[in-house]
């Protein structure tokens, strides 16, 4: 099917309800659209006497404008338009209306909820015609840009990931750290780590990391952030290639630095300009409840829900955050319940806790304090100085089990 050509113009159909009456606005736009492409110019493909005739064209021929007049034999311009933008969404719609009409403001609104792009008069000046041509030609230019692919091809669309815990100590920021740089390994370029910690964030301990910024010093820029701000702010873990947005190194922390008022709208820019330029967004985030974490949660893809069974607080305060998540319009089947530091000489069970929390296990990952403890005194991820260490195979088990659910994901965003 025919699509914009690569020589520069610009490919449009024109309609001409009277014989000749396009003659002189071929010649005009040719001029100003010379001058504005330096030497490119409009390619007329073809010229529709109707309605119907023109709604057929912009299907077959696909040009990148079709300009309609409003009245036309057979079929009106906005049924014409209507047709276009289902059967050639791409093609962007100009409906010229006559000046006295177009001052009744239910005309543009009738045009514009038929799928025209703009609507035009007789009298409009031809170089501001050509420019409006020329705006709407180049809306097809986004397909170049890199997010047009993160929204139309399902395997590349970003997945933000939430690590939490119910209570300190089960290794919960232990495995955001080795399974955020297990990601990063995997898929180079693409992957970032926020040490969601309002104070005494330990991700930079974890991988040797002397960061200059953190996330409480990001918030001076609330309103108005963008990719490179960000970018400014973010650390690189030269080992595995993983960026990081480090937590709060003592006193109060994002919360603390915003007024109420700003904590959703700074994350949720934040967390927008992310997804952007990662496919993979992970976030480590401390066990309380509130609403800077609830709100990163509803925008998490998957929520790993660490626990542990060394004791019966772990588990009761795990099934509490559970229930909590899923009383939150969180869908079971996006949290992924994960028993760190198993041992056999647990007091208590797998069983004890999916009773307590009623989800199953995803997941048990070994106890094995040697090359834990080891890994965290000397700033080195277990997957990466000890990737044969029972923990490591845990992690490695877990990207998997991450990497399935994601699969299914797309499978359930593909059309039928």
């Amino acid at each position: 099917m025919a699509r914009s050509s690569s020589n520069g113009n610009i490919r449009i159909v024109l309609t001409e309800p009277q014989p000749g009456a396009s003659d002189q606005l071929q010649a005009q736009l040719a001029e100003h659209l010379g001058m504005e492409r330096n030497g490119g110019n409009i390619d007329v493909v073809a010229v529709a006497h109707d309605g119907l005739e023109a709604a057929q064209m912009a299907a077959q021929l696909r040009p990148d404008v079709i300009l309609l007049d409003e009245e036309m034999p057979g079929m009106s311009g906005y049924e014409a338009v209507s047709l276009i933008s289902l059967a050639a969404p791409d093609v962007a719609s100009v409906l010229m209306v006559n000046e006295s009409r177009v001052e009744r403001g239910d005309i543009t609104a009738r045009a514009l909820r038929a799928g025209a792009r703009a609507v035009v008069t007789p009298s409009t000046r031809p170089e501001a015609l050509a420019e409006l041509l020329v705006e709407l030609s180049e809306l097809q230019m986004g397909r170049s840009r890199p997010e047009y692919e993160l929204v139309t091809n399902p395997a590349k669309m970003p997945v933000t990931i939430s690590i939490t815990g119910a209570k300190g100590g089960i290794g919960k920021s232990f495995t955001s750290v080795n399974l955020a740089v297990s990601f990063a390994r995997k898929y180079p370029g693409q992957t970032v780590l926020i040490d969601f910690y309002g104070q005494y964030g330990n991700v930079p301990l974890m991988l040797d990391l002397h960061p200059n910024y953190n996330i409480g010093e990001l918030t001076a820029f609330a309103g108005e952030l963008d990719s490179t701000i960000i970018e400014t702010h973010l650390s690189t873990h030269q080992e595995s290639g993983l960026k990081v947005l480090a937590g709060v190194p003592g006193s109060a922390g994002v919360g603390g630095r915003l007024p109420e008022e700003q904590e959703i709208p700074f994350l949720a820019d934040l967390i927008g300009l992310l997804r952007r330029q990662y496919r993979y967004v992970f976030f480590d985030v401390p066990p309380l409840i509130g609403r800077a974490s609830d709100y990163v949660y509803s925008r998490s893809q998957f929520i790993v829900l660490v626990s542990a069974l060394m004791d019966l607080s772990a588990v009761r305060d795990t099934a509490t955050l559970y229930q909590q998540l899923t009383a939150s319009r969180i869908a079971p089947e996006r949290i992924k319940l994960v028993v760190s530091r198993y041992a056999r000489s647990d007091e208590l069970s797998v069983e004890d806790l999916e009773q307590a929390s009623g989800a199953k296990v995803a997941l048990t990952i070994p106890d094995d304090p040697q090359a834990a403890i080891s890994s965290i005194n000397e700033g080195s991820p277990a997957v990466t100085s000890r990737p044969n260490s029972p923990v490591a195979r845990g992690i490695g088990e877990l990207v998997g089990i991450l990497e399935n659910a994601m699969a299914a994901e797309r499978q359930r965003r593909q059309p039928v």
